[in-house]
């Protein structure tokens, strides 16, 4: 963004600087692993086969089942578990910008989470309770992208190729294990998981960095584990990680974090009339800066670091979405969607989850289209 561009606001200005304590805690920080699988379709065969998998090459971390798999972590209260929830609920909307999805449960637990977590979000409006133990869920997700600009053609086809499956497979753990490795066993077999993965939805959680500035703890130690790894299996590309990764500034719909973007000069208008950020990875560098003092720079030198640039994809997210006014509009003077209510942080409008299936599309369309630009 320019300095002429900023100037271009759709929204008011926030007129004084927002306080970024005493924010709602979403979830733990729990893990989740994502395994995923391409479906057969018939219109997907190349001209050409295939070159074999080497160094940097996603497909070099396929396992012998055939699975693709995407890892979600983050420091805790980042929103994980809230954000997996949410997760199904996106992809229920038929107008979504993504397309079509369903997702089926694989097993009891797996459908018991997916159940309930739905109703706790959508019907009692509160958010799920922290992880303190290892748990493992597993779901498919079968989408239909034609009609979107995700569905594309090939100009050897006449059809363009839009139906997408994939199986996701969490590992849920308390985010306090990914503390620069202090989490032992626990946070071991995690980071192998992650390592192990071709994508990655790394979430970062603006209001606890903004109060705790230690978001950096939780990133350092993970990442220097994952490149010893990938080193050790010969699958760094010069100095990059082979992994696709979304980089998700969450809980954007605070009234403390949108107000930021407000004032920055970074939202816009978009679909329905719903609050957008054009260009998120400037308003993750502007945001660094005005949370003077915290480890947010550094938080992203270390992305950049680690992952090639081509492989890097921002997005600002919110689990729950903006508070709506009868008919859906968003009131710009109250959009907060969460209240305090006997001490208890509750979701006070309908849940409109916002750019949450997206990184997830993003990374798989980004994977399938090649290793780089």
């Amino acid at each position: 963004m320019t300095e002429d561009e900023s100037d271009k606001t759709r929204f008011p200005p926030a007129l004084m600087p927002p306080n970024l304590f005493g924010e709602p805690v979403e979830d733990d920080g729990a893990e989740q692993l994502w395994p995923v699988e391409a479906s057969p379709d018939p219109t997907e065969h190349s001209v050409r086969d295939p070159a074999p998998a080497g160094p940097g090459d996603p497909a070099a971390t396929r396992h012998q089942d055939g699975t693709t798999r995407i890892g979600v972590w983050g420091s805790p209260a980042s929103g994980k578990t809230t954000f997996l929830g949410a997760l199904r609920l996106a992809a229920l909307d038929p107008d979504g910008p993504f397309g079509r999805w369903q997702v089926v449960p694989s097993d009891d637990a797996s459908e018991a989470f997916l159940v309930e977590t739905s109703r706790q979000l959508a019907i009692d409006r509160v958010f799920p309770p922290a992880t303190q133990q290892v748990r493992s869920y597993a779901w498919r997700f079968r989408g239909d992208v034609s009609g979107t600009p995700f569905g594309r053609r090939r100009l050897w086809r006449a059809r363009p190729s839009h139906r997408m499956e994939f199986d996701l497979s969490v590992l849920d753990v308390p985010g306090g294990a990914y503390e620069d490795l202090r989490g032992g066993a626990i946070a071991t077999r995690s980071i192998e998981h992650l390592a192990q993965a071709q994508g990655l939805v790394y979430l970062f959680d603006p209001l606890r960095e903004a109060q705790d500035s230690d978001s950096f703890a939780y990133l350092n130690g993970t990442l220097t584990r994952i490149t010893r790894i990938c080193m050790e299996e010969n699958r760094l590309d010069g100095p990059y990680l082979p992994h696709h990764i979304a980089v998700c500034l969450t809980k954007f719909d605070d009234p403390e974090v949108f107000d930021r973007a407000r004032r920055g000069g970074w939202t816009d208008l978009g679909r329905n009339g719903v609050p957008v950020v054009s260009d998120p990875a400037g308003f993750f560098d502007w945001l660094a800066d005005d949370l003077h003092g915290s480890t947010m720079r550094l938080v992203g030198q270390t992305l950049r670091a680690n992952f090639h640039p081509s492989r890097i994809h921002y997005f600002t997210t919110s689990a729950i979405g903006f508070g709506t006014m009868p008919g859906g509009s968003i009131d710009l003077k109250r959009f907060g969607n969460v209240n305090v209510v006997d001490g208890n942080y509750r979701i006070v409008g309908p849940l409109s989850p916002y750019n949450v299936m997206d990184p997830l599309v993003a990374l798989l369309l980004g994977m399938r289209d090649g290793v780089r630009a």
